[in-house]
């Protein structure tokens, strides 16, 4: 009776894991959005956000909405900070560890030059690394979906 149990679980469990595989998500580095939830300045206490903030990327554009704390060595005038549609330069994508994925480019919002290193992972969550050329970098983290 034992054994009969012992083997039952473990087909049960062998059972779920083949199935947890087949319904595994993939990160298409190509295109993603990311929800940010969560952002770690350098300068100021880490803090959670509020709904509608996020990163995402499509056909080599890139669609940023986050927030900023930070300095700003270098203010740009007129400027309406991390919120644009712009194109996305260097793009380079390279598998990581454990099923992540980084995905590092740059964007151009004349005169300021913003290098995003997106690290994504197979349970859905995202570490974000945001580095201007006229500020502080700060750190987000949030949750990618398949579904844009």
């Amino acid at each position: 009776m034992r054994k009969r149990l012992s083997l039952s679980v473990i087909c049960l469990w062998a059972g779920m894991a083949v199935l947890s595989a087949q319904d595994a998500k993939s990160f298409d580095a190509d295109s993603f959005k990311v929800a940010v939830t969560y952002m770690t300045p350098v300068s100021y206490p880490a803090r959670m956000l509020s709904y509608g903030y996020s990163v995402a990327m499509s056909h080599d554009s890139a669609f940023v909405y986050l927030p900023y704390m930070g300095r700003v060595y270098q203010p740009v005038m007129n400027d309406d900070g991390l919120h644009f549609a712009l194109p996305a330069q260097d793009v380079q994508v390279k598998p990581m560890e454990n099923s992540a994925t980084r995905v590092e480019f740059t964007v151009r919002k004349n005169p300021v030059l913003y290098k995003f290193t997106v690290t994504a992972f197979a349970n859905g969550r995202t570490d974000i690394i945001l580095i201007p050329s006229n500020a502080q970098s700060v750190s987000y983290t949030g949750y990618w979906n398949e579904e844009n």
